[in-house]
């Protein structure tokens, strides 16, 4: 290797390092309480969008939900299970930008574990709708099973 493709290497290095770094860096509270505000805001519309997708699910399976046909009655359980998940993944989304931005006021390995945290948290409650989703779904299939 010669010594110019070194430097270059090093240069790159160094670089990446310092970008690396740079992504830990602590903003200003103004910062942090615009960027909060938003992702609050973020949030609150996308909840609220899927409630509003929940309700008029809710609304459209009512017959189904009330009908004497398993299938049918099975078909509502779905469907407003899947509307429930989606409104807990889109609150879940949302609590771990917020709890992100949060964590932008802290500086270095503090930052990182702080934002690590909120994704723990995110999976978490990905995981726990993920099984009401589940177990609703096989609720679904046993009332279906009923026609058959």
């Amino acid at each position: 290797m010669t010594i110019p493709a070194r430097t270059h290497l090093l240069a790159v290095a160094l670089l990446a390092a310092l970008s690396a770094t740079a992504c830990n860096q602590r903003e200003s509270t103004q910062e942090v309480a615009e960027d909060v505000a938003d992702a609050t805001q973020d949030r609150n519309e996308d909840v609220a969008d899927a409630r509003k997708d929940q309700q008029e699910v809710y609304a459209d399976s009512m017959d189904d939900a009330a009908s004497a046909d398993p299938d049918d009655r099975g078909d509502a359980i779905e469907d407003r299970a899947e509307e429930a998940y989606n409104v807990a993944i889109a609150k879940a989304k949302g609590d771990m930008d917020i709890a992100k931005e949060k964590c932008e006021a802290l500086a270095g390995s503090a930052q990182a574990t702080c934002k690590d945290q909120a994704e723990a948290q995110y999976e978490a409650a990905k995981g726990k709708a993920q099984m009401t989703l589940d177990a609703e779904r096989n609720r679904s299939d046993a009332v279906q099973k009923l026609d058959n």
